[in-house]
């Protein structure tokens, strides 16, 4: 965007009142001589160019008495002509400064004694020496630009050259790392599901066989004792889906959203309760199926998880746009206080209890990362009362 500074070498504070700032000197002699031409063929008694900064309006030649006149005087882009005496009359002539871009360069003022006001040849003069200021000031502009332009881009090379080659070995680097930590994941996890199914079935078996023999105070710690170790086998199968986001099966597929949430209902074993609503008009998508569906399915089992209400309602959308599959899935639950939004999307994070709701935290973390994966994004809107809103912007190229 153009800006008057470009057109002027320095603007410096010299103190809370004034600025100072020099010209380049075939601008300086320009402005001079466009100045002595006003003087003898207006017949002025007093003369002030001013430039438009940002900071404040500064003086760049004055001839005889001061000229002050607020800024908010100024016209914006209209030529003005006023009596300020009446005896003898002095017209001011107050002329703003335009460049080719539009952009305000400032104003010439100056006095005239006269019996009238400018006439037509007159103003046309004054409207000459104005462009022929202008014209001056755009092609030393070009000029400076070209100059700066050369430095800038050699010293932009040269600086890209080795940001480059930092970047590389950055990338690198941040690859080997996480190579290995998928690699660590996959492998721990992996590896924890064997003796963690031995001791799972070990304590069905006690339970079963001490189920008539034992308390009841024993037999609800047998209990909770079993639901931790379900509640671990959960942590591990999300854990390895996790870790095995970044090569996930990318084939692509033309399919409803009707047609995945069939699938989704028979792996979650949607409960009768639950009514799920899908506004979507049977339009194909083409999405990379596995990726896209385990969103769908995570978004969707979250709203039923987490929903407090005895007939709980899911309404899932499709709505139009050119850049993305825009995709809002509505719950009738407690809904989400505001400031828990960045929250419930990082690892091992949950709102609630995990004796209150079973879940690992990984869920919304998963698709997230999905969605990222795949340059969308997803939002999630909610009054932390009248349920949730969680809209997924998925591109489609």
């Amino acid at each position: 965007m153009p800006n008057l500074e470009s057109y002027i070498e320095g603007v410096s504070l010299i103190d809370e009142q004034q600025l100072t700032t020099s010209l380049d000197n075939d601008i300086q002699t320009s402005l001079e001589s466009i100045a002595e031409l006003v003087l003898n063929i207006f017949d002025t008694t007093a003369l002030s160019i001013v430039a438009n900064l940002p900071q404040r309006i500064i003086e760049l030649y004055k001839f005889g008495s001061k000229i002050t006149v607020a800024k908010e005087q100024l016209p914006n882009d209209v030529f003005s002509e006023s009596i300020i005496e009446s005896n003898p009359k002095i017209f001011r002539v107050i002329s703003p400064i335009i460049l080719p871009s539009g952009l305000k360069f400032g104003w010439f003022i100056f006095d005239r004694a006269s019996d009238s006001l400018l006439t037509e040849k007159e103003q046309s003069i004054l409207n000459s020496l104005q462009k022929s200021f202008v014209n001056q000031l755009v092609q030393r502009k070009k000029q400076l630009e070209k100059i700066n332009s050369s430095k800038f881009h050699s010293t932009i090379f040269e600086q890209n050259k080795e940001d480059e080659i930092e970047k590389d070995h950055l990338l690198k680097k941040l690859q080997k790392v996480s190579d290995e930590l998928d690699e660590f994941t996959s492998i721990a996890s992996h590896d924890l599901k064997s003796p963690l199914n031995a001791i799972k079935r070990l304590l069905e078996w006690i339970y079963d066989d001490c189920k008539d023999l034992l308390p009841q105070e024993h037999l609800e710690n047998f209990q909770l004792v079993l639901s931790r170790a379900n509640r671990m086998q959960v942590l591990l199968e999300d854990l390895l889906s996790y870790s095995r986001i970044n090569s996930c099966d990318s084939t692509r597929a033309n399919i409803s959203l009707e047609s995945i949430y069939q699938d989704v209902e028979q792996i979650l074993e949607v409960p009768q309760t639950v009514t799920v609503d899908i506004h979507a008009n049977n339009e194909v998508l083409d999405i990379p199926l596995i990726p896209f569906k385990t969103v769908f399915q995570n978004l969707i089992s979250n709203a039923i998880k987490h929903n407090n209400k005895e007939h709980p309602v899911i309404d899932i959308s499709l709505i139009p746009s050119n850049q993305y599959y825009i995709i809002e899935i509505k719950d009738n639950g407690p809904g989400i206080d505001p400031k828990y939004f960045s929250l419930i999307f990082k690892l091992f994070q949950t709102l609630q209890s995990r004796d209150d709701v079973e879940g690992s935290g990984i869920g919304l973390c998963i698709a997230n990362k999905l969605i990222i994966n795949y340059r969308g994004k997803i939002e999630v809107a909610s009054d932390g009362k009248l349920g949730s809103t969680f809209t997924i912007y998925w591109p489609k190229f």
